[in-house]
């Protein structure tokens, strides 16, 4: 856990001297956060630890009111916006035990520090509880694993690799994704920009792009015309929420049916309450990072080399026009990729013409 909480903050944050840093974490991830801490100052920034106590305000519930917990006090919105990088790792752990009341004001809270700090270069960290990656059936000790490889790599090699799944997608008009599992989608992505998340603030601090980066990080994505997408996505798995065998049906950008092994009931619910443009098209991504090994859980796989996915709902942040409350990534297993009717990848290879 040191040595990537030095890659964290060496080749991933770029952090640099008189730097000022909050690091924003739950209790259990504040080992991690410690150590990132420890590293900040290692290279002579000035570094804050952040610790979010989900259990005190569980413990006190009854006497906290929903506005005073809502509340963003000045001081604390002096050190969100006078902070040049947060290095913000998952601060919830399980906000399901809390009352309705007060975990919409808890939510609420955590809203406002993101709109306070959302033009800032961030880290989004995606170190889950033991517990939450348990629930979702997946071994804690292989995820641990996954994470600290998948955060220790060569990020020239990631970049590379993003140039040349970018290049093949630049300036093209018609994708069509395919797999073993029943998926068979085309859409356009005709004039829309092709982004390459490398994985670091790099660019960030030199161009002012990509100031958002989730660790582990890597990937190329492109958000696809709306109204472009006829076909059927296969999903073998929607973990979080134990869906499984989801097919989603596709007529001119927009979901017009689905079904499920298991969780049809559920998604459909999942469906209802969002709000917006949830049920069309949003992302087209490739997965870059060699060194992420599968988990199950899609925030990882969706990075690995060798995945693609598709996601649905918002997609503003990415150069579309969706606005939506969800925005839900589905993770294709060794995919076809064909671009303008040329093959690019094939079971998860890429294809070098």
């Amino acid at each position: 856990m040191r040595e990537t909480a030095r890659a964290i903050v060496t080749n991933i944050a770029c952090l640099k001297e008189k730097f000022n840093v909050l690091v924003i974490c739950g209790i259990h991830n504040k080992t991690l956060a410690e150590h990132i801490t420890l590293e900040s100052y290692a290279v002579e920034a000035y570094p804050h630890l952040w610790v979010f106590d989900e259990k005190f305000f569980l413990k006190h519930a009854k006497i906290l009111s929903e506005n005073t917990i809502a509340t963003l006090p000045e001081h604390l919105r002096s050190l969100l916006e006078n902070s040049n990088v947060i290095i913000w790792l998952s601060q919830f752990d399980d906000l399901d035990k809390f009352p309705t009341n007060i975990r919409k004001a808890i939510v609420s809270f955590w809203d406002y520090v993101y709109e306070t700090i959302r033009a800032k270069p961030r880290l989004s960290i995606n170190l889950l509880s033991a517990r939450c990656v348990e629930d979702m059936g997946i071994d804690y000790e292989q995820y641990l694993k996954s994470f600290i490889k998948a955060a220790n790599v060569d990020y020239s090699k990631l970049r590379r690799v993003g140039n040349a799944f970018a290049s093949k997608l630049d300036r093209k008009k018609l994708v069509h994704v395919y797999d073993a599992k029943g998926t068979d989608l085309t859409f356009s992505i005709d004039k829309r920009y092709i982004g390459v998340e490398v994985g670091t603030l790099e660019d960030c601090f030199s161009s002012g792009k990509e100031c958002e980066i989730e660790v582990p990080g890597g990937e190329v994505y492109v958000a696809p015309i709306e109204t472009s997408a006829n076909g059927v996505l296969a999903v073998e798995e929607f973990r979080d929420f134990k869906i499984k065998n989801l097919k989603l049906y596709f007529s001119e950008g927009k979901i017009v049916s689905f079904k499920a092994e298991k969780g049809s009931d559920v998604f459909g619910n999942l469906l209802d309450k969002a709000e917006g443009d949830k049920d069309r098209i949003a992302e087209f991504g490739i997965g870059i990072n060699y060194g992420m090994k599968l988990t199950g859980y899609r925030i990882y796989d969706e990075k690995a080399l060798g995945t693609a996915h598709i996601a649905i709902g918002n997609n503003v942040h990415l150069g579309g026009v969706n606005k939506a409350s969800i925005h839900w990534d589905f993770v294709l297993h060794s995919p076809y990729i064909e671009v303008d009717d040329v093959l690019l990848m094939k079971k998860g290879k890429l294809i070098c013409k």
